[in-house]
């Protein structure tokens, strides 16, 4: 007697097998594939805007101090210290920020936020809310930095 071996076909009403061809499951699989090698790129650009996010987060702190420091002097300042904030350095021991400064450059009163995110394009560049005081209110336009900036890409949809 001879013994069948198991397989994942099925059997029809007219008793033929059916099922899918290696060829068929090769479409298949290059087709995920395809799409796969589609998705990974705008899926790690989220992921890494998500993280730039995290510096706007830090940044709203600064502003706050800013503006106190604005309302009381009359001007801005032009350091952390002024400003009322932790040292730049301090912000490192945060996991994607690697600093963030009160400066002159371009204005006065400038926040600066410097990441820290390895093996992307975002890696050490800047991205900076520079206060505008010609009004009542002083208004914060958030921008790439001139000198190593943040790819606008990257950029937080409430910067843009």
């Amino acid at each position: 007697m001879i013994e069948r071996s198991k397989t994942l076909m099925c059997s029809t009403a007219g008793g033929a097998a059916s099922g899918f061809t290696i060829i068929e499951l090769m479409v298949v699989v290059a087709i995920v594939s395809i799409l796969a090698v589609i998705a990974l790129p705008a899926y790690r650009d989220y992921v890494t805007r998500s993280k730039v996010s995290e510096g706007m987060g830090f940044a709203a702190e600064a502003k706050t101090s800013v503006s106190e420091y604005y309302h009381t002097n009359r001007k801005m300042p032009t350091n952390n210290d002024a400003a009322g904030l932790a040292p730049p350095g301090n912000y490192s021991r945060y996991d994607f920020v690697r600093s963030l400064s009160v400066g002159s450059d371009p204005l006065d009163g400038t926040i600066t936020i410097n990441f820290k995110l390895p093996n992307t394009p975002v890696d050490n560049k800047n991205l900076q809310l520079v206060p505008d005081t010609s009004g009542i209110d002083i208004v914060w336009n958030c921008r790439p930095a001139v000198v190593n900036g943040v790819d606008s890409k990257f950029v937080p949809p409430n910067c843009r």
